[in-house]
């Protein structure tokens, strides 16, 4: 988040969260807290991501999934935050952090730092109000060419000496006017109508993707391929990329972490089966050495078969499969053996190595095609923990969780998303359980049908027309329209479905967003699961 954007954003929140209660505080992954908060009359979430790189801070209706036990981090700042409000924040834009006043006695704060994290303190941080030396707007392109420019002037961030660096090529007067504007920054700030009188901001997209957002429109030379879209607020734009990015990771992060069973035992596998090729190539050696135990005993009544000599050369005589007749055969002998032992010895390698490549054949035979499942989707996966490492309610839970697995399905549409459907009333509460808010969830309209979730990485993620059809073919063949060459569809977002208090399992209450009607497909199951 660029340092003059961040700037524009906590004017703006200082508007909208002075006086703000905090209720919850979570942490959906590492670096990253929700903060649930109250205000005028509904529930927001303050969402928090810490990093250099990409750091996030904006405002959400939608909230990631938590982990079932709450860490101790927020914990401990439920403990001295949660039930306070929040007062009138200050800030040190450049260095991109802010710190609310909480009402306690005595006051603390509960500060944000986009590099550090989250974290409360019993006073006021010695950075409040912070505001960098500027230069003259004459002296920029002499201070753009200085190679210590951001230490002297941090304000100048890299996206901001790009724009002021191509402004200059352009026109020296634009890119002055420019510097000064953000010096003087918005003044003072405290309603509604003065936040109106501050002007747009402008995101950028990338592939329909928001990716960037500034103070200041980017000239062309800097652009890109990226399109530009002037929004009222930092809010806005805040949101639009923090949840799609924030909501993607998580998403991506998720994944990882159910794969990772997957992909070891695919590893495992590998190893095993390049094992097992190294063992064929031992008894294939084992095998061969059959020709010289034969051309050995062709040769007994040349030569005295109770010597004992580190090799022998022999001519292969007519007759013996493999061997050139007429030609020099040297034979690597035991020497602590006689030539006689040595052939015994060459004849029951042999018999041991057709033995064992026969067991070896079915062995890899199998483990082919394990390996074939695995990449299909299709084989067991293996466990996280072993049920020896898990006692008690560890274990309990985890036979619990994958007693439940039976009653879901997955497929995967033909763009890569991922479905969930239930095959029984069990699992058609279940997958409720196992997705996001902001997820789309498909049932049949007029009558009884297995429910069905589109996973979404993010919020309003663009969902392909196909996708939206295989999820709703997939729900109108496991519905009272099967016997039936269409089927009508509604969808809804998970949000909006709630589970009836002390109804049977699978009844559930929904807000339909829309509907689809579409030709059903029987064969679509099948060839959606072999996508997985």
């Amino acid at each position: 988040m660029e340092a003059h954007f961040f700037r524009r954003l906590c004017v703006e929140l200082s508007v909208h969260l002075t006086g703000a209660r905090i209720e919850k505080f979570f942490e959906p992954a590492p670096d990253t807290t929700t903060i649930v908060i109250h205000r005028t009359g509904r529930k927001q979430n303050l969402l928090f991501q810490a990093g250099r790189r990409f750091p996030l801070l904006f405002l959400s209706d939608k909230r990631p999934v938590n982990p079932d036990n709450p860490s101790a981090k927020s914990m401990w700042l439920r403990k001295y935050a949660a039930g306070k409000r929040l007062g009138t924040p200050v800030v040190d834009w450049c260095n991109r952090r802010i710190a609310f006043p909480l009402t306690t006695t005595p006051v603390t704060w509960l500060v944000l730092d986009l590099c550090n994290g989250v974290f409360i303190t019993k006073e006021e941080p010695d950075w409040a109000g912070f505001e960098p030396a500027w230069c003259e707007p004459e002296d920029l392109p002499q201070v753009l060419a200085s190679s210590d420019v951001w230490s002297k002037y941090p304000q100048l961030t890299p996206p901001l000496r790009k724009a002021l660096s191509a402004l200059i090529h352009d026109d020296p007067m634009d890119a002055q006017a420019l510097f000064v504007d953000l010096e003087y920054g918005y003044g003072t700030v405290e309603t509604q109508e003065d936040l109106d009188e501050l002007g747009e901001v402008y995101l950028y997209t990338k592939d329909g993707k928001p990716t960037d957002a500034y103070v200041w429109p980017l000239p062309e030379a800097i652009r890109g391929k990226r399109e530009e879209k002037p929004i009222a607020t930092a809010i806005e734009a805040a949101t639009a990329i923090g949840e799609m990015r924030l909501f993607a990771e998580l998403a991506q992060a998720e994944a990882s972490i159910t794969a990772k069973p997957v992909v070891a035992a695919l590893k495992r596998t590998k190893k095993t089966i390049a094992r097992l090729n190294q063992e064929k190539d031992r008894l294939e050696r084992m095998i061969a050495g059959q020709q010289q135990a034969v051309l050995l005993q062709a040769s007994l009544w040349q030569i005295d078969a109770d010597r004992k000599l580190p090799s022998i050369t022999l001519t292969v005589p007519e007759g013996i499969e493999g061997l050139v007749a007429g030609e020099e055969c040297t034979i690597t002998l035991d020497p602590r053996k006689s030539i006689r032992e040595n052939m015994a010895h060459l004849f029951k390698q042999a018999t041991r190595g057709k033995r064992g490549i026969d067991m070896l054949a079915e062995r890899r035979q199998v483990l082919e095609m394990q390996y074939a499942r695995l990449q299909r989707g299709e084989g067991e996966v293996p466990k996280l923990q072993t049920e020896k490492k898990l006692k008690g309610g560890a274990l309990k839970r985890q036979q619990k969780h994958q007693a439940k697995d039976k009653f879901i399905q997955r497929f995967r549409s033909s763009d890569g998303f991922l479905m969930l459907r239930g095959r029984n009333a069990q699992g058609n509460h279940e997958i409720l359980n196992r997705v996001s808010s902001y997820d789309l969830w498909f049932h049949a309209e007029d009558g009884p049908s297995a429910h069905l979730v589109l996973h979404l990485d993010y919020p309003d993620q663009q969902i392909p027309e196909q996708t939206l059809n295989e999820a709703a073919i997939l729900v109108g063949v496991k519905s009272w329209q099967r016997e039936d060459e269409q089927a009508s569809i509604m969808f809804a977002r998970v949000k909006n479905v709630r589970k009836i208090k002390g109804a049977a399992a699978g009844k559930v209450r929904a807000e339909a967003e829309g509907s689809l009607l579409v030709k059903l497909n029987p064969e679509l199951e099948e060839t959606l699961k072999s996508n997985m």
